[in-house]
């Protein structure tokens, strides 16, 4: 990218990041409107990541990470905590627990990285399940996944967000998320989803099979695989369209290793080769 076309990205990503800023001000925050204007934001960057020099694409993702962190911590302040209903193997009810006032400092990551301490787990504890959320009870809304081992969760629907803690031997299998999934200390674990961004820390042994319109981050991970999303199902167009995904664009083996700022490859991912890569 040439010096002049760099000051021609500068200029529109700074009134693209000032307007959702501004959407994100005040009282009344309409946080429909707020994600729109921040999806248009990560697609421009994304559409322009390939030609970017590395320093301006971290600056950019780190601005839209911090955009996306404000809107979900007011969507959270407004929103009421629903009941999930589950389609499961066995009649144990899922484990919800309330979490902390008060966390030890240290155990507290930023909203990019943990769930915010408003919102609650929708699937915790559990071990040798197979669950389906329907699409009724996550479409717009923020799942959480926490210390589950040795299970298969099936999301139907559109989530607003993703988040995964803990989990150990796993298989996820999902559509579109509406904005971004988060997951920290996962292990020898299965992801299939789509989303508009990804930052994955602290986990290991991993395949991810993506649909992702911006550079997937990670950061303290080892031994991560990337293949691009495979799933196909009946509704699978009409939700990606309607989660603002272009099904022709998939940028799954875009990474950015935040442990490794070198122009070689990092050795902490690589790519799932074909023969070994499930099918859906």
């Amino acid at each position: 990218m040439s010096q002049q076309q760099l000051a021609a990205f500068l200029s529109e990503l700074n009134l693209l990041e000032q307007k959702v800023n501004n959407l994100v001000s005040g009282e009344n925050v309409n946080t429909n409107v707020a994600s729109e204007a921040l999806q248009n934001l990560t697609r421009f960057v994304s559409e322009n990541a390939p030609s970017l020099p590395a320093y301006e694409l971290r600056r950019a993702h780190g601005e839209i990470m911090k955009l996306k962190t404000r809107i979900l911590e007011i969507e959270e302040k407004t929103r009421r905590q629903g009941k999930f209903k589950f389609t499961r193997t066995n009649k144990e009810k899922p484990q919800v627990m309330s979490l902390p006032t008060e966390c030890p400092e240290e155990k507290i990551s930023s909203a990019t990285e943990r769930p915010s301490r408003g919102l609650l787990p929708t699937l915790i504890n559990l071990t040798n399940e197979t669950i389906t959320i329907d699409s009724m009870e996550s479409s717009s809304k923020d799942i959480w996944l926490d210390n589950l081992e040795k299970s298969t969760i099936i999301i139907k629907g559109i989530p607003s967000a993703l988040h995964m803690t803990n989990l150990r031997d796993c298989k996820i299998i999902g559509g579109p998320v509406l904005t971004s999934v988060f997951l920290e200390d996962c292990f020898h674990s299965i992801f299939v989803v789509g989303c508009q961004q990804m930052r994955i820390h602290k986990s290991k042994e991993c395949d991810f099979y993506l649909h992702i319109c911006s550079r997937v981050i990670v950061e303290d991970c080892f031994a991560c695989r990337f293949a691009p999303y495979n799933r196909e199902y009946c509704e699978k167009a009409e939700e990606f369209s309607r989660a603002n995904l272009e099904l022709s664009v998939n940028h799954w083996n875009c990474i950015d290793d935040f442990n490794w700022l070198s122009v070689e490859q990092s050795p902490n991912w690589s790519i799932l080769p074909e023969d070994k890569r499930i099918k859906l």
